[in-house]
């Protein structure tokens, strides 16, 4: 965990040790980059707004994703939607505004180990999905390649993209893909797919604002555009 509020920071801990989980915290970015570099995590908790220091909670995000591919879950008094957006453009996973029920927070951290395990296993080792174009999605290798050079996806990215790729030609509905990617508690957090979406094609499409790859169905959902092999 990192942030600079101590009360907020006890409440967590100790709900998350009682739970099984180990927790170290960082109380500034020099503490957090550090604890990146020393030990491999499964998850960060972002705090968002520094309080008795002057530091940019979205810059330690930004560079927690260039240090690590652990999901990030933020979190802030902040909700405006832009806010949100830039912390999940930055590379959070998540995005949770303070206060807010334990349980609901308890919930997304065990979505986010999901995810990530998921990831590390290569769970989704079903078929070698085949863009008959330029793009290659290799489940078993657990990579994605465009005109021959490898892809690198962040572990939702990746999902997003298989999933949907896994369903070539089908509809997937926002509710549908919000559900499968961060689980069953999830349904309208739209700017969630904008976001990742958008990140998506800038690394696989020739040109981002004409995909050909990732398509849009206008307030319904996503579809994938290909075929498999």
């Amino acid at each position: 965990m990192i942030g600079d509020e101590p009360n907020i920071l006890r409440t967590l801990r100790r709900n998350l040790v009682g739970r099984g989980y180990d927790v170290a915290i960082a109380l500034d970015d020099n503490e957090a980059y550090s604890m990146v570099s020393q030990v491999t995590h499964d998850l960060y908790v972002l705090i968002l707004d520094f309080t008795t220091v002057n530091i940019d909670g979205l810059e330690i995000c930004e560079r927690l994703r260039q240090r690590s591919q652990a999901p990030i879950i933020v979190l802030s008094s902040v909700g405006s939607e832009n806010t949100k957006i830039k912390a999940l453009d930055l590379g959070a996973d998540d995005y949770l505004v303070m206060p807010f029920n334990m349980e609901e927070f308890l919930a997304r951290v065990r979505s986010a180990l999901r995810r990530w395990s998921l990831f590390q296993s290569d769970a989704q080792t079903q078929n070698r999905v085949i863009l008959t174009g330029d793009l290659v999605i290799d489940t078993a290798a657990h990579h994605v390649a465009v005109r021959g050079e490898v892809v690198k996806l962040t572990p939702t990215e990746y999902e997003i993209l298989v999933y949907l790729a896994q369903r070539t030609g089908k509809v997937v509905s926002h509710r549908e893909l919000l559900r499968a990617i961060w689980g069953a508690e999830y349904g309208d957090e739209r700017e969630y797919l904008r976001v990742f979406i958008s990140q998506i094609r800038r690394k696989v499409e020739e040109n981002p604002l004409r995909p050909v790859h990732l398509l849009t169905e206008p307030g319904i959902g996503y579809r994938f555009a290909g075929e498999y092999s």
